[in-house]
């Protein structure tokens, strides 16, 4: 049960310092949907943006992301061994593909549900 808090409390900081860039910084440089995940979803489903849905698609984004990025960071911080120096490259390496792969099936998932309804 312990792990299970960690990462929460792992996955609220992310998403708080996520939304603090995405949505106090950018928007007053006003460069909301300027992010690579959010074109990519706009371009490769041809997604009809307009002020409220970039808003709403920056706010799933933030969330995915946030999931996303405190898988990696909660597993260096609950599995790391520091003594072993080839199983770091190796957890390094894995978290990687596996952050990747995330990206891309999440990113999917989104367009194509949003696609569904009409975006």
């Amino acid at each position: 049960m312990r792990y299970v808090g960690i990462y929460f409390i792992v996955l609220f900081i992310i998403f708080l310092i996520m939304y603090i860039i995405n949505f106090v910084l950018r928007k007053k440089m006003k460069k909301l949907g300027d992010s690579a995940g959010f074109k990519y979803i706009e371009k490769r489903f041809n997604l009809d943006m307009d002020e409220q849905r970039a808003r709403t698609l920056a706010r799933i984004l933030t969330l995915n992301d946030s999931v996303i990025m405190s898988i990696p960071i909660y597993t260096v911080i609950c599995v790391y061994d520091p003594n072993s120096p080839l199983k770091m490259v190796l957890f390094l390496f894995g978290s990687f593909v596996l952050f990747t792969l995330l990206i891309l099936i999440s990113y999917k998932t989104i367009g194509k549900t949003l696609k569904k309804k009409g975006w």
